[in-house]
Parts: structure tokens; C-alpha cells; sequence
């Protein structure tokens, strides 16, 4: 009989250790996510004047070009960025699918008054014994230049983040 109980005994601890330690333990994780997005606005307010001058010719043309731009007084380039009572806004509305702004209170005012003394002049001229297998094409231009401009950006940037962690 004492050999029957040692192998009943013997099997009962065989049996345990078939199991793997792992069934008998639990696996735990953590996760957890950031996210966020940002919007920048941002606008600017330019204004140029002045002359420019330009050709576009071959060697078989001499091309000469001048710009003379005189301001009277009383000439003025104005960038505001406020009403008449100094009053600017700026609404920015973000949501999922984009984002909006309404403006107001900028402007650009620009008055030139041109002088007496203010030129253009483009000359050109064909070379004497010019090469004909180049162009007898030529163009020249001498002008004012005035621009304004008001630019509206807006920009956004979406980030996330995952962290997960096993024990």
C-alpha cells in the first residue's frame, strides 16, 4: 500500500508541474494618449514704390534705359493696422475641419503725388553689321512701380502621442 499512495502522490506533483508558470500569471499594460493641435495667424501689411527697368535683347542691339521717379510732397504710404478710432480685430475660429478669421481694422493707403522732373526712357538700337544667325528681336521697358498688399496666413499643426507599458 505505501508504494501506491508514493505514486499517487508522485503523479498528484508530476501533474503540477506540466503546467507552465505562465497560465498561472496575469499580464498587465497601461496606455495612455496625448494629442493636440495648434493654429497660428498671422498677417502683414506691405507696400513698394519705385522704378524698375528691364531688357531682353541679343548682341545685335544696344539697349539704354533710365527711370527718374520724383515725389511731390504730400506723398504717402500709410500701413494701419487700426480704425480711425485705433480699433483692429481679429476673430479666429478653429474647428476639426479647418480654421477661419475675420479681419478688420488694417489697411494700406497710398498716395504718390509724381513731380516734375519724373522720366522714363528705353532706347534701343540695331548694331551696325549685325550677326545674322542671332535674333533681330529686343524688347526694353522703363516704369513706375507701385504695389499693396495685405497677406492673412493661418497654419495648423496636429500632434499625437501613444505610450504604452507592459508588466
Amino acid at each position: 500500500m505505501f508504494k501506491v499512495r508514493f505514486a499517487s502522490l508522485l503523479l498528484a506533483f508530476a501533474g503540477f508541474a506540466l503546467h507552465p508558470m505562465s497560465s498561472l500569471a496575469q499580464m498587465q499594460s497601461s496606455t495612455s494618449t496625448n494629442g493636440g493641435s495648434k493654429n497660428t495667424f498671422s498677417y502683414t501689411v506691405q507696400s513698394t514704390y519705385g522704378v524698375s527697368t528691364s531688357a531682353n535683347a541679343s548682341a545685335n542691339f544696344k539697349v539704354d534705359n533710365e527711370a527718374i521717379l520724383k515725389l511731390k510732397s504730400g506723398s504717402f504710404v500709410a500701413n494701419k493696422f487700426g480704425t480711425d478710432q485705433d480699433k483692429a480685430t481679429a476673430v479666429f475660429v478653429a474647428t476639426p475641419t479647418g480654421a477661419n478669421v475675420d479681419l478688420e481694422g488694417v489697411s494700406a493707403k497710398n498716395l504718390l503725388l509724381i513731380d516734375d522732373g519724373t522720366y522714363f526712357r528705353s532706347t534701343m538700337k540695331s548694331v551696325d553689321n549685325p550677326d545674322p544667325t542671332l535674333s533681330m528681336q529686343a524688347s526694353a521697358s522703363a516704369q513706375a512701380v507701385h504695389n499693396s498688399s495685405i497677406v492673412v496666413e493661418n497654419s495648423q499643426t496636429t500632434f499625437s502621442q501613444i505610450f504604452t507599458s507592459s508588466f
